[in-house]
């Protein structure tokens, strides 16, 4: 995901990520035989429309800093019909190359993300680990992985002519760490972050499901637009509203919080059927 990012933009970055709940859906079902009704289906395609139109937002008002409310429905229609034009006549530059890699990549990486999320409930649930154990042991695999590409991708990359100084050259990436104290002390500030993020999503995915995981996961996009906003990195937008709106209901939906009208429906015809079919109480006699 993160050298995908290096190729698109980040709300197409976001955009992306929102398919994670559909692969760990489909995954859960077919490996972990879990059972999903149409309300949980249809909840799932809500989110993934609220993600996608936060990322939409990013990339319609990008070179606005202060956009001004859609007057109404044909207005709103009219500017993401402006984009797709703008984007069409693009096609054929030659940086919308890297753009479909980086979608390729950070969708790739979404499908490894839902594989590890449905391995790791199986893994819960047939043995007797604790989250903070199976934390541990991904940390330092994913150590391992990281140092022994990190090296393959200096030598190959790092040292050539065009990858001096780039986000492949490790020995450049160490000297800012250690000479620049703001990315030192960030750099262990994220290791904590990702570290307490999986112990508790693994707890989540224990006591719930992998599927609730990763509906809550695409959650962060809320709080982060919502400090990104108390900060002043990022404008309002009415687009990202209506985004995170569909976001908010389709994550309350999934996990059973509010019971969406078809499943009231159902719910209450299955109950009608049930009394039609219990027999009469017999009637007692002194």
């Amino acid at each position: 995901m993160n050298i995908g990012l290096l190729f698109v933009a980040a709300s197409i970055y976001q955009m992306t990520r929102g398919a994670l709940v559909l692969f760990v859906g489909l995954f859960s079902v077919l490996f972990l035989k879990r059972k999903l009704y149409l309300y949980h289906w249809l909840s799932l395609f809500i989110v993934v429309l609220g993600v996608a139109l936060v990322g939409l937002a990013g990339v319609v008002y990008s070179g606005d800093k202060n956009p001004a409310a859609p007057e109404d429905v044909k207005e709103l229609a009219r500017t993401l019909l402006y984009a797709a034009r703008d984007v069409a006549a693009q096609a054929a530059e030659p940086a919308v190359v890297k753009t479909i890699i980086g979608i390729c990549l950070i969708a790739a990486a979404q499908i490894f993300t839902a594989t590890q999320f449905c391995l790791e409930e199986w893994i819960l649930e047939n043995y007797a680990l604790e989250p903070l154990k199976v934390v541990s042991w991904e940390g330092l695999f994913g150590f391992v992985v990281t140092v022994v590409l990190q090296i393959i991708l200096h030598f190959t990359v790092g040292t050539s002519k065009n990858g001096r100084h780039g986000y492949f050259d490790a020995e450049e990436g160490y000297r800012q760490v250690f000479n620049n104290r703001a990315i030192g002390v960030t750099s262990l500030l994220i290791m904590v972050s990702i570290g307490s993020f999986n112990f508790f999503g693994l707890s989540v995915t224990r006591t719930i499901s992998a599927t609730s995981r990763s509906i809550i996961d695409t959650c962060r996009t809320l709080f982060i637009w919502i400090v990104s906003l108390g900060l002043g990195w990022e404008s309002f937008k009415w687009l990202q509203v209506a985004g995170f709106a569909l976001l908010v209901y389709g994550t309350v939906v999934f996990n059973d919080v509010v019971r969406p009208p078809l499943k009231a429906l159902v719910v209450q015809r299955q109950s009608s059927g049930r009394a039609e079919l219990l027999p009469e109480e017999p009637i007692e006699h002194m």
